[in-house]
């Protein structure tokens, strides 16, 4: 896929996200990551399919990624109406349906089970989510996109600008974009917090004809679930943060390690490079460079 392809395919995203947010029809989202499968998401989302089609109401069922609130899982969110998105927390299948019928057929958002809604202003006496107090001190950079797009759709992805640092590195040299990575003082996420731009810099210097890049997505950390959390609601970003740094270093070939006990990362690892390889963004000659890479998954 050229620069001119990959456009066409990322307006053609962006149009399909308009229509689906700016919809008639309601769209429910469900916090479907391995926290709130593990507190009852599938039992909800059952109950939720029932209920429209009980009462022959149309709406679309979004499955999300965390949001970081597990304690609040199973998450479903509501738009409709024009109105901001709405959350409820801790849903089983009677909460469910009740909140289901009283604003998709009586238009009562049900305020009194709200956690909070999603616009930037005042809306019906519920309070805003990101003021939750854990969300409040969050600036969301990473995690951005995790609850707000299907995790398993390339184009929700794409519409929120995916694949666009990619696009942009394509244009420099790999030496710029180590430098753009260093003057940015990104750092890595473990205890030594270190620079980037170095490791990427000592990568590219070392010597050899093949290079690899390695994710590491296995976490020591008992219970942080950072990774997995990340991978299940948005995989694509860590997808084109390889292809991002396996350009800046010269790699060809990049391997993600991940325990075979977080299947549902790992499914959407899988979907999620077989929709790249399917529209070009793996492979031979990347938007039209000479830059080629692919990826592969070892538990």
């Amino acid at each position: 896929m050229n620069t001119s392809e990959f456009d066409r395919l990322v307006e053609r995203s962006r149009q399909e996200w308009a229509a689906l947010m700016g919809s008639d029809v309601p769209v429910i989202y469900l916090g479907s990551a391995s926290c709130g499968r593990a507190a009852g998401a599938e039992g909800v989302k059952r109950a939720i399919l029932a209920t429209l089609q009980n009462h022959g109401i149309s709406a679309r069922v979004m499955e999300v990624g965390c949001m970081g609130p597990c304690y609040l899982e199973p998450l479903m969110d509501i738009a409709a109406f024009g109105n901001p998105r709405i959350s409820y927390g801790n849903m089983n299948a009677e909460s469910a349906q009740h909140i289901i019928e009283r604003y998709l057929l009586h238009r009562d958002p049900v305020a009194s089970k709200a956690l909070g809604h999603f616009s930037p202003g005042e809306f019906d006496g519920i309070p805003r989510f990101f003021d939750l107090p854990m969300l409040k001190p969050q600036v969301r950079i990473v995690l951005g996109n995790c609850g707000f797009i299907d995790p398993e759709n390339l184009g929700h992805y794409l519409a929120r600008d995916g694949y666009q640092g990619l696009k942009k590195a394509l244009g420099m040299s790999p030496d710029d974009v180590i430098e753009e990575i260093t003057r940015a003082g990104l750092r890595g996420r473990g205890g030594a917090g270190f620079p980037t731009g170095k490791k990427w810099r000592f990568c590219r210097d070392a010597k050899g004809d093949v290079k690899y890049l390695i994710c590491n997505a296995d976490e020591g950390d008992p219970g942080a679930f950072m990774n997995r959390s990340l991978i299940e609601g948005d995989p694509h970003a860590v997808l084109e943060g390889m292809l991002i740094a396996a350009y800046a270093i010269g790699a060809s070939m990049g391997y993600v390690y991940i325990r075979a006990e977080y299947p549902l990362a790992i499914l959407r690892l899988r979907k999620a490079i077989a929709q790249m390889e399917e529209v070009g963004l793996l492979g031979q000659g990347l938007l039209g460079s000479s830059f080629s890479f692919d990826i592969q998954i070892k538990e």
